[in-house]
Parts: structure tokens; C-alpha cells; sequence
């Protein structure tokens, strides 16, 4: 089964995305702060991890540096409700750090069907990419 890390530091949110994919067949260990996502990546293999920008406990963004350091293929969902001053949303600074880091984003709130979507869409071209890494090794 696909193993998915969800980390957010809101409890509902975890909930929630939990429930989503689990209903669609993949495995998730859900944690609720940076501290404890460090934790479950140093001991647990991940098919992917969406990983909120701002916790409660550290940036978000070192959670996702940490995990590109321990596992450079691992597909990445960045999330975020955030809404800047400037009146700037989510989605607008999900774009910005997506092309900066080159991860995949999910603004909060979504539609259930854009996370399956989206899981669908990263894990299948995880598998593609492997697929073509192993042949152009053989």
C-alpha cells in the first residue's frame, strides 16, 4: 500500500486529508508538527508528503528541505490558507515557492477531488519516472 506523510498543525486539516486518502486506498501517517514529520521520515519510507508552509512549531519550509535532503525523489505537496497583508492569497504564495522550489502545491481549502487528483497526477509520474530510470539503467 502508499504510504503518504500529511503534516499540518491543525488537527481538522490532518483529519480530514487522513480521511481522503485513505479512502482511496493509500496508507497515511498523519503528524501535526514539524518536530514529529522529522521523526516519521528518519524511520518510515514515504510515496509522498504534503507538508503545510506555516506550523505551529517551525517553518514549514525547513520540514520541506529536510525531506528533499533525506529523500530527493519523494514527491512534495506544499500546502497553505495563508493570506498575506498585501491581500495575496493562498494560492499566490503557493505559486510563488512552487516555482521556486520546483514542488507541487495545494491551497487550502480544496476541493476533495483536486487532493485525489493531484495524488493521482504525482504518484502516477513517480512511478513513470522510476519506470524510465530502471529501463535506461538495464
Amino acid at each position: 500500500m502508499t504510504n503518504i506523510l500529511v503534516v499540518d498543525d491543525e488537527v481538522g486539516v490532518c483529519c480530514v486529508i487522513q480521511h481522503l486518502l485513505v479512502r482511496e486506498g493509500y496508507a497515511v501517517t498523519a503528524v501535526t508538527d514539524g518536530r514529529q514529520a522529522m521523526d516519521v521520515m528518519a524511520r518510515d519510507d514515504f510515496a509522498a508528503a504534503l507538508i503545510d508552509l506555516n506550523l505551529a512549531d517551525m517553518d514549514g519550509n525547513d520540514v520541506i528541505r529536510a525531506a528533499r535532503a533525506a529523500r530527493p525523489n519523494m514527491p512534495i505537496v506544499m500546502m497553505s490558507g495563508m493570506v498575506l497583508e498585501s491581500g495575496h492569497g493562498p494560492a499566490d504564495v503557493l505559486d510563488l515557492s512552487s516555482r521556486i522550489l520546483g514542488l507541487h502545491r495545494l491551497a487550502k481549502p480544496f476541493k476533495p477531488r483536486d487532493l485525489s487528483q493531484l495524488m493521482r497526477d504525482i504518484l502516477a509520474t513517480d512511478t513513470e519516472s522510476l519506470g524510465r530510470a530502471v529501463m535506461a539503467r538495464q
